[in-house]
């Protein structure tokens, strides 16, 4: 079986997913906050050494290099501070500091990102078999940091609300001003490819269009936070409508 976006790989993937998310609320949702907070650092750190060994054996990986049509692995281009991956540290780091912004970029971010890479995949992630290492190690990975990310709303540790958009466009802001020098000095010679956040133009199509509309790099993605402003009220809304749900429910019940 091979995984592309939107065949049957794909949706068992993303079916896969939210099973494992539930699995693990009806698991630990009622249980005390220590254990809740356990099974969180437990998801981030088999995600990290998941990562790990991915991209340990992505870099022997010789198929890889031809598709990807690069002469050599370069490790400087395959850190985890990617917009979704950065995350791997970032929920267990906001999760043991309680920093709602923190917590609140991972939630929204996190498997937002995550979604987007394997629906957007690069070549040599799409079209192959499921059972390619490459393939279970980005896939798996990804997967994994949607789970953690709404796992920290499903376990109890935080609920998306509208109070903490200004922490979270904070916090976004400073780590993409970190990365973009990051990117800068890579680009001067370790790694002239280094494009992580995407603070460089790209051809991934709508920040093709940004670049269009701002053609200067990092501030190009401005238009970007619209569309997450939109996700998060969108995502806010579900959650009141669910406790609103909830609500009744208790009300039915006490009559």
């Amino acid at each position: 079986m091979t995984i592309q976006p939107f065949n049957s790989a794909y949706f068992l993937l993303l079916l896969l997913t939210g099973l494992v998310t539930a699995a693990i609320a009806h698991r630990f949702s009622h249980r005390p906050e220590a254990d809740r907070e356990r099974a969180i650092y437990a998801l981030s750190t088999f995600n990290i050494l998941l990562f790990v060994l991915y991209k340990g054996l992505l870099s022997r990986d010789g198929d890889f290099l031809v598709v990807s049509n690069m002469e050599k692995f370069n490790w400087l281009n395959e850190l985890p501070i990617q917009l979704c991956n950065i995350n791997l540290f970032l929920i267990p780091i906001g999760l043991k500091r309680r920093d709602r912004a923190l917590m609140g970029f991972s939630f929204f971010v996190a498997p937002l990102g995550a979604l987007a890479a394997i629906t957007c995949p690069e070549p040599a992630f799409s079209g192959y078999s499921v059972l390619l290492s490459r393939i279970i190690g980005f896939y798996g990975t990804h997967a994994m940091l949607i789970v953690s990310g709404f796992s920290l709303a499903t376990l109890g540790f935080y609920r998306p609300e509208k109070r903490d958009f200004p922490g979270i466009y904070a916090a976004a802001s400073v780590m993409g001003v970190c990365i973009h020098v990051i990117n800068f000095l890579l680009r001067k010679g370790l790694c002239p490819q280094a494009n992580y956040f995407f603070t460089y133009p790209t051809d991934i199509a709508i920040l093709h269009l940004f670049w269009k509309l701002i053609p200067v790099p990092l501030l190009y993605l401005l238009p970007a936070f619209g569309i997450l402003m939109v996700y998060m009220l969108l995502v806010c809304g579900v959650f009141r409508l669910l406790d609103y749900a909830k609500e009744q429910r208790a009300i039915r019940w006490v009559i």
